[in-house]
């Protein structure tokens, strides 16, 4: 069955009566590549398009919050350095206007351009059911690959993060354009000078660097930052690259980034 709610109510109602047999759909770019790979075969699906509370955008106190429906698009015209190049970093133009940055987040990919940036921001993340609203750190968010703490009657109604941190991004891949990360790196610093760390795809999901982050408050220079990256992350080898590889260009692109941010 295909449902077309038009409020969150309506959709919220929808998804705890169907629980594990619905799945919402907005943009479709991630759903649909699984159903193609025969991994998501949902009995309905509750189709989020029209619901137009869920592609504001407003700014408040310092912090930016992005109602789920936002798309890649959208975040790409954002004043916050990494996430605007993360989201622009996500495939072609059809994808990143179509692309939700809850879909991204929820997805959970170890390559996910959008979380990894939204990770360095120190993102929240609001879940929303028909039992009350819950907020928590992204980071928390995530569980395991392609496994999140999202419960089955639960939607990502709004991601929310700083404006005022400093940031940029670095993605590397096999590609020029419409590229999956071989690696992907965000820094931020915080007004209190410290640094956030985020990668990709040197995990089952993208992660924090947080030793790498202690040794930056403790006054490790860039070049010692990037050599805690490498021995803090665990990559395997995949069909993209070697986990040495990706080890060794995780720790150059951390390094040029705080050079960037911070001098050298």
């Amino acid at each position: 069955m295909f449902y077309q709610p038009k409020s969150i109510g309506e959709a919220l109602e929808r998804k705890a009566e169907l629980k594990e047999r619905g799945t919402f759909l907005a943009g479709g770019t991630d759903l649909v590549v699984l159903m193609n790979a025969g991994k998501a075969a949902a009995e309905n699906f509750i189709d989020l398009s029209h619901i137009k509370e869920l592609t504001h955008i407003a700014q408040r106190n310092g912090t930016i919050e992005l109602a789920g429906n936002v798309t890649h698009a959208q975040c790409g015209k954002l004043p916050v350095k990494c996430l605007a190049q993360a989201s622009l970093s996500v495939g072609g133009p059809g994808i990143r206007e179509l692309g939700t940055i809850a879909g991204n987040i929820a997805t959970a990919s170890p390559a996910g351009d959008g979380s990894t940036a939204l990770l360095a921001l120190d993102a929240e993340v609001e879940l929303t059911s028909v039992r009350g609203v819950r907020t928590m750190p992204l980071e928390k968010f995530f569980v395991s690959y392609r496994k999140t703490a999202l419960a089955p009657d639960e939607m990502i109604t709004k991601v929310s993060l700083p404006a005022i941190y400093r940031s940029d991004w670095l993605k590397n891949g096999k590609r020029g354009a419409v590229n999956i990360s071989v690696v992907a790196a965000a820094v931020a610093i915080t007004p209190k000078k410290e640094v956030r760390i985020a990668l990709a795809s040197v995990a089952p999901f993208p992660v924090r660097c947080h030793q790498a982050e202690a040794a930056f408050a403790k006054g490790a220079d860039a070049r010692q930052v990037g050599e805690i990256v490498r021995s803090e992350i665990k990559p395997i080898t995949d069909h993209r690259a070697s986990a040495d590889y990706k080890t060794h260009l995780s720790g150059v692109m951390v390094r040029r980034l705080l050079e960037g941010l911070c001098g050298r």
